[in-house]
């Protein structure tokens, strides 16, 4: 359903097991027709089953696969050629929200919704892989409510959980946090000192007004903090010019300010990061460029999500608990794709190169119906990503 952007339950229902789609995904799952789970012919199962066996199973358990999986392709050291200065895998946090709740199933949504309705809310943390491509890691609902406070959930205190489950998990891996100006604050600088991570978070002007309030009457003492760039941040014309100032009091350490400005046809954008990361001029042209500028590929990655077929937003089901489930089969489902597409189908062939992405799931399943796959399957060959 994922995988190929069906969009919606109702829609995978319809073909799911027209033409020749349940044979070939028999074959791809190795089950045939011979299986004596189906009655001479297999079939793929409707999503109303889907959604009760869902129903059943933990979502903290669920929620470990994209995890798992990920952790596969470290081990293959796939993520190595994004890591910066070949030691700090980039860890991108936002949040978005999952879907609204139906009237009835409000349980564990957040108040102030569209309509008045409540919604579903999650923490995503992905990590940046090779080719520009992002692999969605872990993720945190941000449902938990205080009773004795009354005070609903929110994404700093989610991002405390989910990074304690990251340095549970991964506890000797060196990470990056990139975040936008949300998570400029204390508790995350904190945090990623307590587990020796470094950060880059976006600032913007309000969010630490000290800081910024600072970092203006600081800029003019220190003149030698600078760089300029005659090239834009893809490599193409413009200009860059980078000017930072240190010693600035974020949490219990201290972080330098980074400004970044872009000059592209006359259009200037000014961009500004906090980062623990120790700025020279050999070292600020490594770090912001391959981080807080970055951060756009989990926007994408909603975007893509909410607006291409994959149906982030919609209510795959009103329970919570099947709910939830869904949402991390679609991180998989999103983790399948980017190594076939991104890994194999863009890489080798020039057509699906020059093809948009929803097209090719689309052609995907299409094939899958219109198309009896032979008994043996060819090897897929090497998975490798153009970077």
């Amino acid at each position: 359903m994922f995988l190929v952007r069906a969009g919606s339950r109702n829609a995978f229902d319809e073909k799911r097991n027209s033409g020749a789609a349940s044979r070939n995904m028999g074959a791809f799952c190795g089950q045939m027709a011979d299986d004596p789970r189906f009655d001479g012919e297999p079939l793929i199962t409707c999503s109303d089953n889907v959604t009760h066996h869902l129903h059943r199973v933990d979502a903290a358990v669920v929620q470990n696969i994209p995890t798992e999986m990920c952790e596969e392709l470290l081990k293959r050291r796939m993520f190595e050629s994004a890591r910066i200065f070949d030691t700090w895998y980039c860890l991108i946090f936002d949040g978005t929200v999952q879907e609204l709740c139906r009237k009835g199933f409000e349980d564990g949504g957040r108040s102030g919704g569209k309509g008045g309705y409540r919604y579903r809310y999650v923490l995503q943390c992905g990590i940046l892989g090779p080719g520009n491509t992002l692999f969605p890691l872990m993720h945190e609902h941000v449902d938990m409510h205080n009773i004795e406070d009354e005070k609903e959930d929110c994404e700093i205190k989610a991002f405390y959980r989910l990074a304690r489950r990251i340095k549970r998990k991964f506890p000797n891996m060196k990470f990056c946090v990139i975040g936008d100006a949300l998570f400029c604050a204390a508790t995350v600088a904190d945090t990623c000192d307590e587990y020796k991570w470094k950060y880059v978070l976006t600032l913007k002007e309000g969010r630490q007004p000290g800081i910024w309030e600072e970092v203006l009457n600081l800029m003019p003492m220190c003149r030698e903090n600078s760089l300029r760039v005659w090239s834009a941040q893809d490599q193409g014309n413009g200009l860059r010019d980078f000017r930072w100032v240190e010693n600035l009091q974020l949490g219990r350490q201290t972080c330098t300010v980074v400004l970044s400005g872009e000059y592209i046809e006359s259009e200037g954008t000014l961009y500004v990061y906090a980062t623990n990361f120790f700025i020279t001029k050999d070292r600020v042209l490594k770090i912001i460029p391959a981080t807080g500028r970055e951060r756009h590929h989990i926007e994408d990655y909603f975007n893509t999500g909410k607006n291409n077929g994959i149906g982030l937003g919609h209510v795959f089901c009103a329970e919570s608990n099947a709910s939830k489930n869904f949402f991390s089969l679609m991180q998989v489902a999103w983790i399948l794709w980017t190594i076939i597409c991104r890994g194999y189908l863009m890489r080798v062939f020039d057509w699906a190169a020059r093809a948009t992405e929803i097209s090719l799931a689309q052609a995907v399943a299409e094939g899958m119906r219109s198309y009896n796959f032979p008994a043996l399957l060819p090897q897929p060959g090497q998975i490798r990503f153009v970077t």
